[in-house]
This record gives structure tokens, sequence and C-alpha cells, in this order.
């Protein structure tokens, strides 16, 4: 809401504080003029006493009824109290005798925003900029402000970018409009406003924090590590930057350094369960598979109900082909959390080298299921399919996941070698020829997955034939 109340007292208005206050005190009426009044509400709005300043502004009308300044006062009370609606009546009545103050039309968009009528409170707030010939750069910042208390980005961008247009050198100002920017998810046009704003402060940890988050959720993670190392090097306690370096840092296959920078972490983050899992994750990756059961398991100690952890466990005993030790640990992640496809994928995956034919494949159906869009898991179960000589299953499984990403080349690559497996050469035809119309296959790779292919010479005509 913007607020019209003044932020400072002088001697005579605090003396009139203090007459007021014995007045209530002793139950006995007092003489205040308008301008006393007005200090009176200011002072109490700003302390929150709304009971005090209901009562002012009350006595304010009785002794003073035709004052305009003081029936504005009453409807910021009333704003203040929770009665727009009493408010909106008073204001309506106002902008009839006096339809030029600019006051009136911003306590109506400010009911307005109340009342979750934004655009309403546009067209209000407009106006009182057309009223405005004083200090438009702050009225300007305020109804910015206001809108962006209510998350409407989208109104409140066009009141910072007029502010810029005035005063183009002021840095707070430049910050919102990149926020704004950022929460509308027009991320190349807030990467640009920050970077004009550091131009202006380079020291701002929360710029170069919020610049980072930006070039990772746009797949720029070197600059990401770049600004998180900024704003880490202008204020070594912004615990998040540690935190998001380390995850930027791992998704650019960098674990040694994102295994430092989880460590740092550490020292501030209450929640070691996720950190020390993630520092597990890393490990793993380098395949130290020791230090990242270590890291698992301290994790599982902080909480045992993270899944996580459990999952990670399972991976590496998986990988070990420890796979009763490994179904340990992927069965507990998954009763933890069934909603994941990547633990059911696992499952499958144990489950596949044992004889347990019919629970892996209800595990690989649960991770297609949660996650039809991603044609890995497809992928795997038909290959499940083919081993156990289903070459119809597999080609079930992958046209019913082709029917959802119908663009996916290693989707059409298999079909094609699944249908020459089962002798329907003009199926295989098909789906190569749909493939090798993508420049990017590399169709070689498929004798790699299928080499029983390799010396069929109807299938290596047909690719010949479609190069």
């Amino acid at each position: 809401m913007i607020d019209n109340t003044e932020n400072y007292f002088d001697d005579d208005a605090l003396e009139s504080i203090d007459r007021f206050e014995t007045m209530l005190r002793n139950n006995k009426p007092c003489y205040f003029d308008v301008h006393e009044f007005e200090n009176l509400v200011d002072h109490y709005l700003e302390n929150r006493k709304l009971a005090k300043a209901n009562h002012a502004s009350e006595l304010a009308i009785e002794q003073h009824p035709s004052s305009i300044s003081l029936q504005l006062k009453q409807a910021q009370v009333l704003i203040s109290r929770g009665e727009e609606i009493k408010a909106l009546t008073i204001l309506k009545k106002l902008k009839k005798i006096e339809s030029t103050n600019k006051n009136i039309y911003i306590l109506i968009g400010n009911i307005y925003n109340i009342l979750k009528k934004p655009q309403n409170a546009k067209i209000q707030f407009d106006i009182a900029l057309d009223l405005c010939y004083d200090d438009k750069e702050e009225l300007l910042f305020k109804i910015a402000v206001s809108f962006e208390h209510l998350e409407l980005y989208d109104l409140a961008l066009p009141y910072f970018k007029k502010v810029h247009l005035l005063n183009p050198e002021d840095p707070e100002v430049l910050f919102e409009i990149a926020y704004c920017y950022e929460k509308l998810q027009q991320d190349k046009e807030s990467i640009e406003a920050y970077k004009e704003y550091l131009n202006l402060d380079p020291f701002s940890d929360n710029a170069w924090y919020n610049l980072g988050i930006l070039y990772n959720r746009n797949n720029m993670s070197l600059k990401s590590i770049e600004a998180y190392d900024f704003c880490i090097a202008i204020n070594e306690k912004h615990s998040k930057a540690y935190f998001n370096k380390a995850n930027a840092l791992a998704l650019c296959e960098k674990f040694e350094e994102a295994i430092k920078s989880y460590i740092e972490y550490l020292e501030f983050d209450d929640d070691h369960a996720s950190t020390y899992s993630y520092i597990g994750e890393c490990f793993e990756k380098l395949e130290e598979y020791d230090q990242a059961m270590i890291y698992y398991e301290n994790a599982i100690k902080e909480d045992e109900k993270f899944a996580d952890p459990w999952f990670g466990m399972g991976l590496i005993l998986l990988y070990q082909d420890k796979i009763d030790e490994s179904l340990i640990y992927l069965n507990e992640a998954k009763s933890l959390d069934d909603t994941n496809p990547d633990y059911w994928f696992a499952l499958g995956s144990a489950y596949s080298r044992m004889p347990e034919a019919q629970k892996a494949v209800h595990c690989f159906r649960e991770a297609i299921n949660l996650d039809p869009y991603d044609p890995t898991y497809a992928i795997t179960l038909a290959e499940f399919y083919h081993q156990n000589q289903k070459e119809e299953a597999a080609i079930d499984v992958l046209l019913e996941s082709l029917g959802r990403c119908p663009e996916d080349v290693q989707l059409q690559n298999n079909l094609a070698a699944y249908y020459m497996l089962a002798a329907d050469a003009n199926a295989a035809e098909h789906y190569l020829r749909k493939a090798m119309a993508n420049p990017e296959n590399k169709i070689e790779d498929i004798f790699i997955q299928f080499p029983e292919l390799e010396n069929n010479n109807k299938f290596k005509q047909i690719i010949k034939a479609n190069q």
C-alpha cells in the first residue's frame, strides 16, 4: 500500500501528542487544529496504534467536519483497520468535491489493490500521476512497489521503467527492474538489467547472487560460478552462494571443486542431510565409492527419512554388483518416496539382474508412468524384453513412448533395429528413414547397442540407401 504519512514530528507535534494522551487519561475534551489532528493520526498510524488513530480521526471530523485533509486521514485509518468499503465511500464523496487531489486517487488505488482489483487500482494510480506535478519519480516508485508487493510484476515493471527514464543513475530502480524481469522469467532482459545495475553498484552481493541464479537457469554454468564467486568475495557469509556455486560446479562435472564448496556451505547450513547427500553424489561421480558411502551414511544419520542417500547407496551397491544389498537400500528409498521415477528405474535395473522378470517389468513400468516423457525408461524396458527374446513386447513399449516423444532419434533407431530383428524390413526402413533425416543422428552407434545387426546385409543396405 502507498503510504502518505510523514516520518518525523517537530516539537509542536510532540506537544499535541502529549495533550491528546492527557485528554484520553482525563476523559476531558480538548481542541486541536487541523494540522495537529493530521500529526496525531500520522503518529498513531505509524506506531500501529489503530484504536487511538481511529479515536483521533473521529474527534477530528467532529471538530472540523469540512476539512478534506482530515477526511483523507479518516479514510487512511479505516483502510488500516480493514474497513476498506467505508473508506471507499468517503473517498468517492471527496472525489466529487476535490477532483484534482491526487491523494484521493492514491488511496482509492490502495483499496482496489487490497480488494484484489489491480486493474482498477492502476486506473486510479494513473489519474494520480496525471495530477502529480512534484515528486513524480517518488510516486511512480511507490506505485511500482505496491504492485510488486502483491507479486504483480507485470504491472510493477512499467512504473519502474518510467522511474528509470527519469533517473537512469538510480541503482535501486535498476535492481527492481531486474528483479521483476526475473520473476516474469524474462531472463535475457533480467540479466542485462542486473549487469547495468552492477555497473552502478558493483559491490552488491545480492545482485551477483541473483545473476548467478539466472546464468545457471540458462545453462551458463561457468558464468554462474563466476557470479557466485563475486558474491562470496563481497559477502563471505552469503551461505546460499556457496550452495548454488557447488551445484553449478557439479553440473560442470567439476566434482572436486563442488565438494569443497558444499563443505564450506556446511558451516552455515542447519539441514546437513541434503548437503551430505550432495557431497556423496559428487564422490559417486568421481567413482570414489568408499567416500561416497561415508557421506550418504552421514546424511541418513542426520535424517533417516530422507530418500536421496538411501538411493545413492543403493546405486553404488548396484554398480558393484551387490544386488541383494542394493535392493535393501533402493526399496527403502522407494518406500520413502514412491513418486520418483529414478528410484523405480534403479529398482527395475536391480531386479533385471536377478530371476525376477515380473518385478523388473513392474518397476520399469512405474518409472514410465511417473515420467512418460523420458524415453530412457522405455528404451531400457525394451532392451530387457529384447534380452529375453521378446521383440514384439520391446516394439510395443517403444511405439508407446514414440507417441509421446515423436522426434526422439534413439527411439526411432531402436524401433528400426527391433523390427529388423523381427524380420520386418519395411517397418525397419520406415523408422530408419525418419531417424536418419535428423542430421544429429549417429547411425553407426546402433551397432554398438545391437552388434547382432553388424552382419545383417539387408539392414546395412537400408542404411546406405538413406545416407
